[in-house]
């Protein structure tokens, strides 16, 4: 029988990830459905369905925790694994099926939490939240693998029927929400864009065989629109400023037909990865895809680039989530600023830095105006007449709804696609078009640094890093002049004037310098009548440096004393001596004047007080109170004989 050291039982890896997404959420306001994709763990239905009970039903947990004292009975129990564990027990399976130490305490308090949970005094009566319609299957055609019609006729061999396509964007808004309601199974081509269709709601395709192979990608109609707008002709450069995961990628090389060339810029690595298994499986050839900050580009770097697509990262909340209790999932006041500087350094490189550029798309998936007409707004006042920000409702001539807000410099001419009217997530979309005659503003000069980044065809680039640090250099440069300005100051014993790059030594008068040591200091008057030349003080040439605080003097410090090689100056160990000197008389001094205080109020005789005030400076003083004493006492002497 092995008697050997046993290992604890680990906790499942399921409910560790869902206790570090559910505190990334609650913490942190992070995207639920970005962190789930995020994850790389094989059940990833389970993580969402677990992560979003907890978050649930955060207000109930917290009240059970509280009321048990679970966290203060366990002090080393991670408070986000108890709530997932206490989640699953109460809302999920109903049972723990684990050796592992969290599971059996859990186990212990199961009781106790029940008992809490029965006790607890009802809820008052609440209206029930209105469900929110659900959205139709988006599929979109990859045409370079397969055609539209092709596509069609597959799908009505799958038993599908394909509804007329409707005159205007309201008709086909009601029949995409009664999918669901048709006696048959039915789906329509999208009123936009003809390579996408909508399916009803909760239709899968995860084996169909369309998409195991790339001829059909799962992507949302709100996602589509960005490419749609962009609309790059073919043999153009494309830039993609933020491609992971890599559909909107593919919707621009399937509008190039693989004619031209599509930069797909990614910094993440891991995303990266998944960027490039999305493009090799979409049979994409146009596309370069390049593991590097997309700040970095410049048009010597990447080509004449001529359409650019900045979706940046933002907030999600124009995507599915899960009605939270207190208001959970709401982006932090901090992180939505943070998102917002970092859109709009993105958005004003590519429109200031690449003069061949047409047209520019700026999205995101967040219905926050902070990162989107605020966004656009500050930009605006950047590029002057280079750019015209196009209205969106031409371009779609009017067939639709939803626009940005007239409070703001964009005015309507933005778009906004909203979950409840566009059946759709919900998405903002800003183009912007270049006017060629006129010049770009400038804009700051950048220091180049090489990098390099391998793109997916395992082809090596050499990259100049531009990253603008004009006010980096500013910055030190003012810093490395005011602290030449410190160490060589008008106040000091030597002035110093930059002539042809070098510092030039002034002599300075006697009386001027002890004058600039005064308005140093701000002495007091006392101090200045006992102030000396500092030629009396210091005297001697040679000098070593010892610590600051043995040779600050006077309101001298090291870079005074440092400066006075041509004067008759003291070393510096005399210096500190000198001080240390002065200590020591100036406390002793102290000490024998309370002794004779305290001898005069007790009436010492007058021997104690002749021995203490022969030892003290002021003689003089104690002479006379040695006379007074000896008088005092001939005097009392007289009268004792009197008598």
């Amino acid at each position: 029988m092995f008697n050997g050291f046993v290992h604890s039982i680990p906790v499942p890896r399921l409910y560790k990830t869902v206790a570090k997404t559910v505190r990334q959420v609650t913490e942190e306001g992070a995207s639920l459905k970005q962190l789930i994709y995020e994850k790389k763990h094989p059940n990833l239905k389970g993580v969402y369905a677990l992560a979003t009970t907890t978050l649930h039903n955060a207000g109930k947990l917290n009240e059970i925790i509280r009321k048990t004292q679970l966290l203060f009975k366990e002090p080393r129990f991670d408070p986000w694994l108890a709530r997932v564990l206490i989640t699953e027990l109460i809302w999920g399976k109903g049972i723990l099926k684990n050796e592992s130490k969290p599971v059996q305490t859990i186990l212990t308090y199961e009781n106790e939490i029940r008992q809490h949970l029965q006790n607890s005094s009802p809820e008052s009566p609440k209206e029930e939240p209105k469900k929110r319609a659900q959205k139709p299957r988006y599929v979109r055609i990859n045409t370079l693998v397969k055609s539209v019609d092709d596509a069609i006729e597959g799908f009505k061999g799958d038993g599908y029927e394909l509804l007329p396509k409707p005159k205007t964007y309201g008709e086909f808004l009601e029949f995409v929400k009664n999918l669901e309601n048709w006696p048959y199974p039915a789906f329509i081509q999208d009123f936009h864009i003809d390579e996408l269709f909508a399916f009803p709601s909760g239709t899968h395709f995860y084996n169909h065989p369309g998409y195991q192979c790339g001829a059909i990608v799962l992507q949302d109609k709100a996602s589509c629109l960005p490419a749609y707008l962009l609309n790059p002709k073919p043999c153009s450069v494309v830039l993609d400023m933020c491609a992971a995961p890599g559909m909107k990628t593919t919707h621009l090389a399937a509008i190039l037909q693989n004619r031209g060339k599509v930069l797909s810029v990614e910094r993440n690595e891991r995303r990266y990865q998944v960027l490039c298994e999305m493009v090799n499986n979409a049979n994409a050839d146009c596309v370069q895809t390049l593991n590097l900050d997309a700040l970095i580009l410049t048009p010597e770097t990447c080509g004449d680039v001529e359409y650019i697509l900045v979706d940046p990262s933002c907030s999600g909340s124009g995507m599915d989530r899960p009605d939270f209790e207190d208001n959970q999932g709401r982006c932090a006041p901090g992180r939505l600023k943070r998102l917002q500087s970092f859109q709009v350094l993105l958005l004003r490189h590519a429109l200031l830095n690449f003069p061949k550029v047409k047209r520019v798309i700026y999205s995101t998936c967040s219905m926050y105006p902070e990162e989107n007409e605020m966004v656009v707004d500050e930009v605006l006042g950047d590029i002057g007449q280079a750019y015209k920000l196009v209205s969106i409702k031409e371009l779609l001539k009017d067939q639709w709804i939803n626009f940005s807000s007239k409070d703001y410099q964009c005015g309507e001419n933005c778009l906004y696609a909203r979950p409840d009217v566009d059946q759709s997530n919900g998405f903002f979309i800003a183009v912007f078009e270049r006017h060629p005659e006129v010049p770009l503003p400038e804009h700051h000069k950048k220091n180049k640094v090489n990098r390099r980044s391998t793109s997916n065809n395992g082809e090596e680039t050499v990259f100049e890093d531009e990253t603008d640090n004009t006010w980096r250099d500013k910055k030190c440069k003012k810093k490395r002049k005011s602290k030449r300005d410190e160490d060589v100051d008008e106040d000091d014993h030597v002035r110093a004037n930059n002539i042809d790059g070098g510092l030039k030594k002034v002599k300075i008068s006697e009386d001027e310098k002890i004058e600039n040591h005064r308005s140093r200091r701000k002495f007091t008057d006392d101090e200045i009548d006992k102030e000396k030349p500092l030629s009396e003080d210091i005297s001697g040439k040679k000098r070593k440096r010892t610590h600051k605080k043995d040779i600050v003097r006077d309101g001298m410090n090291i870079r005074d004393a440092e400066n006075n090689l041509n004067n008759n100056v003291e070393t510096v160990e005399e210096i500190g001596e000198f001080e240390t000197a002065k200590k020591k008389k100036k406390k002793k001094r102290k000490h024998e004047e309370s002794q004779v205080d305290r001898m005069n109020e007790n009436q010492t005789d007058e021997k104690s007080i002749e021995i203490i005030w022969n030892n003290y400076s002021g003689r003089d003083e104690g002479q006379e109170a040695v006379k007074k004493s000896k008088k005092k006492k001939k005097k009392q002497g007289r009268k004792e004989k009197h008598q």
